[in-house]
């Protein structure tokens, strides 16, 4: 996030957008966290609903976010404007990332590394998140994270390079990250999941680029000259 600003200040700020979520269920994400256990068989993939609140030297993210990430290389991050409107996607697969601005029909295309890292200040590959969000991380090396257990066992920091990640808090039941603290070179913040399921059924159209054969690519760069405007 050193060298890019996909929101700054007040001129995106970001709201849910529910893959297929009424708004009864939205409300219910302000209740009590409820208790969480990931599948005894494993988890592949993580589904729901988080807020971010990361700021750096040249860009701040506030608002909220639908996801969903499958193992091994698979994601998708979607946000809305407070109109309803959607501000933005992310798509994840293989390896690489693309950046969508639907309303201007034009995308950036990057290692899907960098772009996490310019949505949320850390460089987090899709497995990864469906480990860490899954409570599945344990403590030593975890990929590229070297990672720290708490006094009860949970996973509860994970650094890699100049990138670190600290669980503030967990969802009663297990190891479960509900409020993660993030920090990288040039941005902090925090990561708050508000709703999550474990392997939800397969959505592979939900990784789908074919319908950006009709959209403009641009470069990061210009992507942000975009969002600016």
């Amino acid at each position: 996030m050193a060298s890019s600003k996909p929101v700054v200040g007040d001129r995106l700020p970001l709201a849910i957008l529910p893959f297929a979520v009424s708004l009864s269920i939205l409300a219910a994400c302000a209740a009590r966290p409820p208790r969480l256990v990931p599948p005894a068989g494993g988890v592949e993939a993580v589904e729901g609903f988080g807020s971010a609140s990361v700021s750096g030297a040249e860009a701040s993210i506030k608002g909220k976010f639908g996801f969903v990430f499958s193992a091994p290389g698979s994601g998708r991050i979607e946000a809305v404007d407070p109109l309803g409107r959607t501000a933005f996607i992310i798509i994840f697969r293989d390896g690489r990332a693309w950046f969508v601005l639907p309303g201007r029909k034009v995308y950036a295309e990057d290692e899907a590394g960098l772009m996490m890292e310019r949505f949320l200040g850390v460089a987090l590959r899709p497995d990864e998140a469906v480990r860490l969000l899954s409570g599945s991380w344990s403590s030593g090396r975890e990929g590229a994270w070297s990672v720290e257990a708490d006094g009860q066992g949970r996973a509860a920091r994970g650094v890699s390079g100049g990138f670190k990640l600290t669980v503030r808090t967990f969802f009663p039941g297990a190891a479960v990250p509900r409020e993660i603290r993030v920090e990288g070179p040039a941005a902090s913040g925090r990561i708050k999941i508000l709703k999550l399921g474990f392997n939800p059924p397969p959505r592979q159209a939900s990784f789908d680029t074919a319908f950006l054969r009709s959209y403009a690519p641009k470069t990061w760069e210009e992507i942000l000259d975009l969002i600016e405007r």
